[in-house]
Order: C-alpha cells, then sequence, then structure tokens
C-alpha cells in the first residue's frame, strides 16, 4: 500500500500523472485492437484517481465511463479538471465496486493493481461486473518487466520499492482464477518528458504523489537529481515510458 495521502494530492496528479494528450492516444490505440466494433456501451475506470484515463476512454470510444476511486479528495478533483457528460465519478474500491453483475463491457486499471489490499477479491469483483465476452486492460509496470521505467534506474529506491509489487504470473493467476481468460501482453512505449529540464521541474511534484518517489529519503533524491543533472549536461533527452499492457477476457 502507498503512504501517497491521496485526498490532497489531486492537483499534484493532473501536474504530473498521465498528463500528455499524446501518451493517452497511444494507450487508447492499443486498447481499441482489443474492442468489439462498435466499442462497448459502458466501461469501468478503476482507481481512476483524477479522471485523466476516465475522461480520455469516453472521447476515445463514445461511451459511457464509470470512473470509480475511494479517495474524496480524488474525486472532487476529478469532477472539476476531467468533467465529461458520459463519465461518472462514484466512491467504491477494486474489491466491492458500485456497480451492477456484467453492466460492463470493458474494465481499465491504471498503475493501481499494487494498491489493492486483496487482488484476487478485485479480479472476482471485475468478473462480477464485466459482461462474459468483455474484457480487463491493466496498464502497469511488473518485478522484473521495469526496465524502461526511467525514473526507477534514476533513483534505484523507487526501483526497490516496485519491485515488491505483484509480479506478472501472479495478477495472471489471480484473474485466471477469477474466471478470466488470459488474451494477451504486450509493451506500450509512450512520450514522457521533452526534456530533462523539464523533468526536474516536476520531480519535487512527483516526490510528493508517486508511489515509488513518496518514501525516498533525502541522500537518495541527490543522487538521482544529480545524475539528471549529468544527462543534461550531455545533452541526452528523457527516455520514452515503457509498460505493460495485460489483457484478459
Amino acid at each position: 500500500m502507498s503512504h501517497v495521502a491521496y485526498d490532497d494530492v489531486g492537483k499534484d496528479f493532473d501536474t504530473v500523472r498521465d498528463r500528455r494528450p499524446d501518451a493517452q492516444r497511444v494507450w487508447c490505440e492499443r486498447v481499441r485492437d482489443y474492442l468489439p466494433d462498435p466499442p462497448p456501451f459502458a466501461m469501468v475506470d478503476v482507481g481512476a484517481g483524477t479522471g485523466i484515463w476516465s475522461k480520455a476512454l469516453a472521447e476515445s470510444f463514445g461511451c459511457v465511463v464509470h470512473g470509480v476511486e475511494p479517495s474524496a479528495g480524488m474525486r472532487g478533483r476529478a469532477a472539476v479538471a476531467h468533467p465529461h457528460p458520459r463519465v461518472e465519478y462514484v466512491a467504491g474500491r477494486a474489491e466491492v465496486l458500485p456497480l451492477p453483475d456484467e453492466s460492463l463491457g470493458a474494465a481499465w486499471l491504471s498503475t493501481v493493481i499494487h494498491q489493492f489490499p486483496d487482488l484476487p477479491a478485485a479480479a472476482r469483483e471485475l468478473r462480477r461486473v464485466v459482461e462474459p465476452d468483455g474484457r480487463v486492460f491493466i496498464r502497469s509496470g511488473y518485478p522484473g518487466r521495469q526496465d524502461e521505467i526511467e525514473l526507477f534506474h534514476l533513483f534505484p529506491g523507487a526501483m526497490r520499492i516496485a519491485e515488491t509489487w505483484p509480479r506478472l504470473g501472479r495478477v495472471i493467476t489471480a484473474f485466471e482464477d477469477a474466471g478470466f481468460v488470459f488474451e494477451a501482453i504486450e509493451r506500450v512505449r509512450e512520450p514522457t518528458f521533452d526534456s530533462y529540464n523539464e523533468m526536474l521541474e516536476l520531480l519535487p511534484v512527483m516526490r510528493r504523489s508517486d508511489s515509488a518517489l513518496v518514501d525516498l529519503d533525502d541522500e537518495e533524491w541527490d543522487k538521482g537529481i544529480a545524475a539528471i543533472e549529468r544527462a543534461l549536461a550531455a545533452g541526452e533527452r528523457p527516455w520514452d515510458l515503457g509498460m505493460d499492457l495485460l489483457v484478459f477476457r
């Protein structure tokens, strides 16, 4: 579980997390390849945060999106910063979704599975609300597969934290035990920062709002900043971010 004070960092998330429309388009295009034509009438965004992905999904697929988020602060920020006529933000947890049985064509989970206290229960609950031929899309990094997340190389302490998150095999087993069928996994790459100057500008906010960075001590933090400054001086550019899209049906 994270030590981020989610009720207090809604504006921080808007500034630094999944903020780029071009990156959102990359993921929505990959999701589209697994959806029927036309797309499903309704989806759920589990752990919707400030609603960035809920709005992007509604705009991309023309569907109703239920943004389920436990943090009142995050939901309040979502309603103000990312409203959409086909999106509703509701209180709820992955293990107890406030939705009817088999009412959704798809579910989207972005960088949240490491936050679930009971992953098998969350998978069972998704099996309950997703219709039999629906899809579950999980955007995440997994231990041993986080080699294209540059921040984890710059801040090794963040990598150590992330390596404690659920392993890929554990996630697949939880969803298969719940009745889903593993369909695909693919590496998706998205643009992150245009320059190391931009990264340096946003990192203090990220330190307050990113579950892998929030617990770093000052010594680790200063070493990471020094590594970024060396890359900047060498004329280098930030990496694209590479994470996995895991698909179940």
